[in-house]
């Protein structure tokens, strides 16, 4: 045995380790950005009223941003991680979050009306910290093209699930998205916000969202990403079938959500992702879409003709009716609080008129001040994956490029939507802004060398 045992080579346990861990990184992806995806997954395919016990009310999403943000910052501030780097898109978040303190510290100065619940107000500026957090973690863990195109194929795989669960709901009236669920990590839960949600005469779908109109904002946002994992997969010589199977699953239950959104949204994307386009591309994707309302206006398609119906009767929908009125409310009390506002969380537990406009939502409980800081980061968001998509080449251009269009389309949603009160959309938009800066910081880095290379000098 022990003529056996001299007659091995020597391995180094230190090195096979290191080897393995190697090869699962490259197979799956570095370990952060699959803590991330895994985040981003339960973000989207879950309801996020499912908890988890013990966490003062999070979900497992959240309580997973949150343990990844405190573990970095603690290996960051021992010196064994390292420090982001990318400070303009910080910045922005964090004048954001500023402003929202300011809004915050202002209502309690002044004395909280009676019909403002303090504990809503405490959790909105605790989300804004856990935002934070989940920023800085993912602009730590994004350091490559790999881990980008894993985050957002976490982020396409929620949404997947989410869309598959909308469409078994709007054929057999089967709401399978309660079920799924960790059983001992997270507890049931039966709230909906709203039951039998109709248009044309179809059940609008909820999916693993909030509400039917969370869905349509969340899957059109994703659209652009999984456009962006398909070309990304081309430029790469790998498999584009499983990506292009997840997008179809995402833009049928999109459309499945009768909202307008998808279609205001949609063309935001590619009016932003077109400019890089070969025109080719560009009129396939056109023809595609004017051929589908075609096909299903002759063969009379329940969905296509509910979602023309839905523009044409514009002037009689009761929603666009609803957003006048909060319009008009805005106009007349904005002026009462206009630089920083009533207080983030205060204006839904006032009973006002609900707005479905992000940004007069930040108008009314931020003020000035909090507007200009959430347009300003929006806008950022959209510069640097516009730019990035300019600057770096092959996947990685691919990938930014999907960014821009995705943040393009939450822009246009915002005007539609208050995407402060749905969970799903609002993780989404600042995991947006974060990977914004981690492409933009990639795409001024230079390509990878291959192994075997010698750096020049």
């Amino acid at each position: 045995m022990s003529r056996l045992r001299e007659s091995l080579p020597a391995v180094d346990p230190v090195e096979v380790g290191s080897t393995v861990t190697r090869r699962i990184a490259q197979t799956i992806g570095p370990p952060g950005a699959v803590f991330v995806a895994a985040g981003g997954f339960a973000l989207l395919s879950m309801r996020q009223s499912i908890l988890v016990p013990a966490t003062y009310g999070l979900t497992l999403a959240q309580t997973l941003f949150a343990i990844g943000a405190v573990v970095w910052g603690a290996a960051a501030f021992t010196g064994y991680a390292p420090m982001v780097r990318d400070r303009s898109i910080v910045a922005a978040v964090l004048a954001y979050a500023f402003a929202s303190f300011v809004s915050y510290g202002g209502a309690m100065a002044r004395g909280v009306p009676s019909g403002i619940t303090v504990d809503a107000m405490d959790r909105y500026v605790m989300v804004d910290m856990l935002l934070v957090g989940m920023v800085l973690l993912i602009l730590a863990v994004v350091r490559s093209e790999h881990p980008l195109r894993v985050v957002l194929g976490g982020l396409v795989l929620g949404g997947t699930v989410s869309a598959l669960f909308a469409l078994v709901y709007a054929a057999t009236g089967l709401d399978l998205a309660p079920n799924f669920r960790i059983p001992v990590i997270t507890k049931a839960s039966d709230f909906v916000l709203i039951k039998n949600f109709t248009r044309a005469g179809l059940n609008r779908p909820q999916g693993s969202a909030g509400h039917a109109l969370e869905l349509c904002a969340v899957l059109t946002v994703l659209v652009p990403l999984g456009v962006a994992l398909i070309l990304s997969a081309r430029r790469r010589g790998a498999k584009v079938w499983p990506w292009a199977l997840c997008t179809a699953i995402i833009v049928a239950a999109d459309l499945a959500s009768l909202s307008r959104s998808a279609i205001v949204g949609g063309a935001a994307a590619v009016a932003v992702m077109c400019w890089r386009w070969p025109v080719r591309r560009l009129l396939v994707i056109v023809t595609s879409a004017v051929g589908l309302f075609l096909v299903g206006t002759v063969f009379q398609i329940k969905v296509i003709l509910a979602l023309i119906e839905t523009f044409a009767g514009s002037g009689n929908d009761s929603s666009l009716q609803s957003r006048a009125v909060g319009q008009a409310f805005v106009a007349e009390n904005v002026w009462k609080r206009l630089w920083f506002g009533q207080g983030v969380g205060a204006y839904p537990t006032l009973k006002q008129p609900v707005l479905d406009n992000q940004y007069l939502s930040r108008l009314m409980e931020a003020g000035i001040f909090g507007l200009v800081t959430f347009i300003a980061a929006l806008a950022l968001a959209l510069y640097l994956a516009i730019r990035a998509s300019a600057r770096a080449s092959g996947a990685t251009a691919e990938l930014a490029s999907g960014i821009s269009g995705a943040v393009a389309a939450l822009i246009v949603i915002c005007l539609i939507l208050d995407t402060s009160g749905f969970m799903q959309i609002w993780y989404l938009t600042w995991i947006l802004a974060a990977l914004a800066g981690a492409a933009y910081r990639l795409s001024g880095e230079p390509p990878p060398q291959e192994s075997g290379e010698v750096p020049a000098g």
